[in-house]
């Protein structure tokens, strides 16, 4: 069906092309158009082929066969090769989510690690500086183990690593409970609860030991770039670690460490423990004895903000695994 675009009245017509000119005849009609000038959209679905004149006329084909017969470069459009191309499609779909999967899985780890290995050595301490400054004011107090018993743990556990970079800090903290983590920039906080847990401190340099691992692979500041993809960005090209600072106590105490980097600290400290002579067992017995505790804290509901900071030895599903790797270590 033919419309002038002046008249609402359908005129009946038989279509043909000639010398590059679409052709109408009709008893009423009699047009010649070049097929350049013509605007032919897409289908959509079963909707009559529409072909647009520039002088706002329109012809109607209910026949998509002919229609493609007659015109048949111009039969399909975009929209049209998608319909029929559905599988296609979603396996185009499918292709873009795996490849945003692999790129959070193996990608972003990998750009964490790259941006860890580059930041300067004087921002890791200010970030350390700043972290400890709002861990101080929220969550920790000054500790209450005898300085004596603390300068003990800090020299046996230098002892182990003498040349690594670390620094020991011990205070104390009702909400974060018995913890020990590293900090971005090479400090481990060790808390009053670990410490009360065992009157043997080659347990609490164990767990030292394992934190030592997470310094030297750079772990924390790894997993907080994870965590915090604007932060990375920024870090990676504008030097400004302003923003990881504003997310770095949350993520730090929330997150926890992927089931990778605590294998490789548990290996990096059954290392260092056994070519000191000393026994892996003994941060397998610390492990026991932080399941027990925080069993025993989550059954009593201590902590008014455990929820919202989450339990740093606890939020590992896989202690069993580590505990057994660890007892069969010599």
């Amino acid at each position: 069906m033919y419309f002038d675009g002046r008249q609402a009245i359908a005129h009946r017509v038989v279509l043909s092309v000639e010398a590059g000119h679409l052709q109408l005849r009709g008893e009423t009609v009699n047009r010649s158009e070049p097929l350049t000038a013509l605007t032919i959209p897409a289908p959509l679905g079963r909707s009559p082929r529409l072909i647009l004149f520039s002088d706002g006329a329109r012809c109607e084909v209910a026949d998509s066969v002919g229609f493609a017969d007659l015109l048949p470069e111009r039969a399909d459009g975009w929209l049209s090769t998608l319909e029929s191309h559905i599988v296609a499609a979603i396996t185009a779909v499918l292709l873009l989510l795996g490849l945003a999967i692999a790129g959070y899985r193996w990608g972003l780890p990998y750009a964490a690690e790259t941006v860890a290995e580059r930041l300067p050595a004087e921002m890791l301490t200010e970030m350390d500086h700043q972290l400890f400054a709002s861990l101080d004011q929220h969550w920790l107090q000054p500790s209450g183990v005898p300085e004596s018993r603390r300068a003990d743990i800090q020299a046996k556990a230098f002892s182990l690593a003498p040349h690594a970079e670390v620094r020991l800090a011990f205070r104390a903290s009702r909400q974060l409970g018995a913890n020990a983590f590293a900090l971005p920039g090479g400090t481990v906080l060790v808390l009053d609860d670990l410490v009360g847990l065992t009157a043997n401190d080659d347990e609490i340099v164990a767990v030292l030991a394992h934190e030592f691992g997470h310094v030297r692979e750079k772990h924390a500041l790894r997993q907080m770039l994870q965590a915090t993809v604007v932060g990375l960005a920024l870090a990676a090209y504008l030097g400004d670690i302003s923003s990881l600072l504003a997310a770095a106590p949350a993520v730090l105490l929330e997150t926890g460490y992927s089931r990778d980097f605590e294998r490789s600290a548990d290996r990096y400290a059954a290392d260092l423990l056994i070519s000191h002579h000393q026994s892996p067992t003994l941060l397998a017995d610390m492990l026991d004895k932080l399941d027990a505790y925080w069993r025993e804290r989550d059954r009593l509901q201590l902590g008014d903000r455990k929820g919202e900071f989450g339990e740093y030895w606890s939020t590992h599903p896989d202690n069993a695994e580590r505990i057994a790797f660890l007892r069969g270590q010599r």
